[in-house]
């Protein structure tokens, strides 16, 4: 970040935080686009524009309570830390997953090995974090571009889709946006605090950036409809349908864009449970459970406390243990 000018460098540190946290696993293999948009066809693209707002908003939201609560209360520390070490056991299992059917490596050596690099990636301080998670995202952005941009080209038109009960949808999408949002603030906060304008510059752009690849990828899905319906990693799915290598390289992204997430979210947690150390080896044994277990019987829990963290943003006196709307005219 030293090597930006001044406020390029604070904003850019804030964005590579924000879209590190968002470009996960499950965005970059498409599956969680195609189950919250892209099954909806058009209308998921619409969808998925909207996501992509409520997350911008919330980013830069998060970036302004840094300067009006600099310090939040104990609880919500403990939030967004459980938040944290939720989605990085469920990254290290995704990752000894992924390990273990492309390298041949059992599944609790390549979780440990995932949850080690995580904590190593520690070592250079919230700076050499980003500067390392900037390199590696921008890798992601470029695969997952160029296997959008070949999908739309030969895809065929976006089907109707058959989109759920509005309030089911509706609900889904603002779900979809507050998880993200509180995934990132931790690193937001971190990033931001003290930054003034150029840190809520930075939180806008990383959370637009993420929205817009967001809305990208829903589209090409939602193109490629029954093609990617029932794979487990649509993205790679549709890149092998367009070109070999290209597949490979979205496998390349996946496991970059995962272990980038997965050294934001211990730094989220660290403070909670103990330690950079403490917290790998205990999201490693929680990943033993494996990625479906953790996703259905945490993930319905999170996404209702995400709503929770998004309406205390709104009122930055909440978070700091004062109640009640914010009084100084914000």
């Amino acid at each position: 970040m030293h090597s930006l000018p001044g406020g390029m460098g604070v904003a850019w540190e804030v964005a590579v935080a924000v879209f590190a946290a968002v470009v996960g696993a499950g965005f970059v293999s498409g599956r969680e686009i195609w189950v919250f948009f892209a099954m909806h066809g058009d209308l998921g693209t619409v969808l998925a524009l909207a996501a992509a707002a409520l997350l911008a908003a919330g980013a830069w939201r998060t970036a302004q309570t840094a300067a009006e609560a600099p310090r939040i209360a104990l609880p919500w520390r403990v939030l967004l830390g459980i938040f944290g070490f939720v989605t990085l056991a469920a990254v290290v299992a995704a990752l000894g997953s992924l390990a273990h059917v492309r390298l041949g490596l059992s599944p609790w050596l390549g979780g440990l090995l995932a949850a080690l690099f995580a904590a190593l990636a520690q070592g250079g301080g919230t700076g050499g974090l980003r500067r390392w998670q900037g390199a590696l995202l921008i890798l992601v952005v470029v695969a997952v571009l160029a296997t959008a941009g070949l999908g739309l080209r030969h895809a065929a038109p976006a089907a109707a889709g058959t989109p759920g009960p509005p309030l089911q949808v509706g609900i889904g999408v603002l779900g979809y946006a507050a998880y993200n949002v509180a995934l990132a603030s931790d690193g937001v906060r971190r990033s931001a605090a003290g930054r003034g304008a150029e840190g809520r510059r930075g939180a806008l752009a990383g959370g637009l950036a993420a929205g817009l690849l967001l809305t990208l990828e829903a589209a090409v899905l939602a193109r490629s409809g029954a093609l990617v319906a029932h794979a487990d990693l649509p993205l790679r799915a549709l890149a092998l349908s367009l070109h070999g290598p290209l597949a490979i390289s979205v496998e390349v992204a996946i496991a970059f864009a995962s272990l980038s997430a997965a050294a934001s979210f211990l730094q989220a947690a660290a403070d909670v449970f103990g330690g950079t150390w403490p917290t790998a080896a205990l999201a490693f044994l929680a990943s033993t459970l494996g990625v479906q277990a953790i996703v259905d019987r945490a993930y319905p829990v999170m996404a209702v406390l995400a709503l929770l963290w998004m309406l205390a943003l709104v009122w930055p006196s909440a978070l700091v243990g004062g109640g009640g709307p914010h009084r100084q005219g914000r």
